[in-house]
């Protein structure tokens, strides 16, 4: 039977991004908190039958995922750290099943440590620069965010040899686009708003978390794990 939750999160997606176009704030606050779960819908049809820690904790990435969309709809610097909480659980999930997935093997990052130069710069150089237009309140949970998800994309980074070139440059893809989603909410939201910014954020968000999601589908149909 033929998966037809992809095509519902492409047309979701599409509504809800002429919503935020529009300024039609009843289209967004009815598409965007689908969005996830309907992934999680698709990734749960195309690996039907498979068993792997890996799956579990992508579902789970989804599931505080779409309660970290719900808290960044309400206003108020009380919702968004909650939601930056809900998404900080998203990432942890993603990375504990990227290791899990491993089985304890040697990932490329240890084999090539220089690599995880970029991944730790650039947090730090995106929170140098915003870092005077971040409330006090906020600058650690904001800081430990940042290098959260700079781990998430090194994990991603740390699967390349052990699946397919094709997988993991989609996963990789879906990583920095999912990075950029959130650095971009961070320069609209502390000093650097631009024409275009939620657009931008939704956006990269929604295709940074399909690629991941169909990434993670083809490696475990590859693996099995």
């Amino acid at each position: 039977m033929k998966n037809i939750w992809l095509p519902v999160f492409v047309a979701l997606s599409l509504l809800h991004i002429v919503g935020v176009i529009s300024n039609t704030e009843i289209l967004c606050t009815i598409s965007k908190p689908v969005l996830m779960p309907i992934l999680a819908l698709w990734l749960m049809k195309e690996t039907r039958g498979i068993k792997s820690p890996l799956r579990t904790a992508w579902l789970m990435g989804l599931f505080f995922s779409t309660l970290g969309d719900i808290l960044l709809m309400f206003g108020g610097g009380s919702f968004f750290l909650l939601g930056l909480s809900a998404f900080l659980l998203a990432h942890l999930s993603y990375i504990g099943g990227i290791s899990k997935g491993l089985k304890d093997r040697r990932g490329f990052l240890l084999k090539k440590p220089l690599w995880i130069l970029p991944f730790l710069l650039f947090p730090v150089v995106l929170l140098y620069w915003l870092w005077d237009g971040i409330p006090g309140g906020m600058r650690i949970p904001v800081a430990v965010y940042a290098l959260v998800i700079a781990i998430m994309a090194q994990s991603v980074a740390n699967l390349k040899g052990y699946i397919s070139d094709k997988i993991f440059w989609t996963m990789m893809a879906g990583a920095t686009l999912f990075v950029l989603s959130d650095s971009l909410i961070a320069v609209n939201k502390f000093g650097h708003a631009f024409d275009g910014g939620r657009v931008a954020v939704i956006g990269t968000y929604m295709l940074g978390q399909w690629l991941l999601v169909l990434g993670v589908s083809r490696m475990l149909k590859e693996t099995g794990s």
